[in-house]
């Protein structure tokens, strides 16, 4: 099977857009306890995660969530501070390093 070398495909992704978006959209939260989470699961939708989760928190966003413990703790260590919730499955064997790192699992 031959594959083909000639695809042209390609994300342009703009930070600035990111973060002007979730600016919109915290300015369109109806009161002010209301908070916005910028979902970055699948390392930003393939646009990287760290970029995207801090583009996003610059813009107002007050959580993030992702897919798996495994992209929660790569914002942890790239210093991201704000609350993070997984929102797929976390085996129970890996509850003490989503408690060590301070992140939230769903059940």
């Amino acid at each position: 099977m031959k594959t083909s070398s000639f695809r042209h495909t390609y994300a342009d992704i703009s930070l600035r857009a990111i973060e002007e978006n979730a600016t919109s959209f915290k300015a369109s939260l109806q009161t002010p306890e209301c908070r916005l989470m910028a979902v970055v699961k699948g390392d930003g939708y393939g646009h990287g995660a760290v970029a995207a989760a801090k583009a996003a928190l610059r813009g107002g966003a007050t959580y993030l969530g992702v897919a798996i413990l495994d992209e929660a703790i790569e914002l942890r260590e790239a210093g991201i501070d704000v609350p993070i919730l997984v929102l797929g499955y976390t085996a129970p064997h890996a509850l003490q390093e989503a408690i060590q790192h301070n992140i939230t699992i769903t059940v």
